[in-house]
């Protein structure tokens, strides 16, 4: 080959590399444009969800009811929306003890037997490695607090199916007490000296708008052999229920429309006179 076409060679090599590199740059500037563009966005999103908490807490001053923000338009594009749930409304699965878990099994598995279940998911929780009766114990289980009720799907016996027909009645947030104000049927069932007689007269107060203010007042709506069972488990209902809630959760998110970004954060709320304490957050 002349020196002429190692020369062409040399220049076609070198206009090649020019055009790779220049390619990567024109790449990298783009990912970089990206990645500067989502920043921001998610900045919008984190400020339009703070915007949303303290519109949640401004409306719960004014109507300590309120439990959910439809999406709210901020402008310049912004949106934000809020639900609040009251944990007490909920068994806490973490907290529970075997016939509370069995009573809601049972009421929601339809299965004759929920022995299996109930010990699966107390040696699931439990710290130690012994099994029960009818449990499990494997290197699978966490030994400690379920980190969500969507987790029962490990335990041995549970499947999707049924952790999404319990999701209604459980909960792993709250104290552990019951807000029989707010919880269903099958969670009051739970507690400690209740009767049928005593749900139905829950339930119908409820209905009516004129909830049940504590022990005392119900024992006097009931029975006589209704109001006999409350009285003999009186300490141990006072300590598992409550008649307003202890707690509140609040889930906010916020977003910039034609976007996916979306920021998000769990409240744990305490209410106090006039207003909604935040305890604890939890940002995604």
């Amino acid at each position: 080959m002349s020196r002429r076409g190692f020369a062409l060679l040399a220049v076609l090599w070198v206009l090649t590399a020019l055009l790779v590199l220049a390619g990567a740059g024109f790449a990298v500037a783009r990912a970089g444009s990206l990645t500067t563009r989502n920043r921001i966005l998610l900045a919008r999103a984190g400020w339009a969800r703070e915007a949303c908490v303290e519109i949640l807490l401004a409306r719960y001053a004014q109507e300590p009811a309120v439990r959910q923000l439809d999406p709210l338009d901020l402008g310049r594009g912004t949106w934000c929306a809020a639900a609040v749930e009251d944990p007490a409304a909920r068994l806490n699965l973490n907290l529970a003890d075997r016939d509370a878990l069995v009573s809601v099994l049972s009421a929601v598995s339809h299965r004759r037997s929920v022995d299996s279940l109930a010990d699966a998911l107390l040696d699931w929780r439990d710290p130690d490695t012994l099994a029960r009766p009818y449990g499990v114990e494997t290197d699978a289980n966490r030994n400690g607090p379920l980190a969500g009720v969507a987790e029962l799907r490990y335990v041995p016996g549970f499947d999707s199916a049924l952790v999404a027909r319990l999701s209604a009645f459980l909960t792993t947030r709250g104290t552990g007490v019951i807000n029989v104000n707010a919880a269903p049927r099958e969670v009051l069932a739970t507690l400690p000296g209740i009767t049928e007689e005593a749900i139905l007269a829950l339930l119908g107060r409820r209905l009516s708008g004129r909830p049940i203010q504590n022990a005392d007042e119900l024992a006097a709506l009931v029975s006589r052999s209704a109001r006999s069972a409350l009285l003999a488990n009186y300490p141990e209902f006072v300590r598992a229920a409550t008649f307003a809630p202890a707690q509140l959760v609040a889930q906010v998110e916020g977003g910039v429309r034609g976007t996916t970004i979306v920021a998000q954060a769990t409240l744990t709320l305490v209410p106090v006179p006039g207003r909604l304490a935040v305890i604890r957050r939890e940002t995604e």
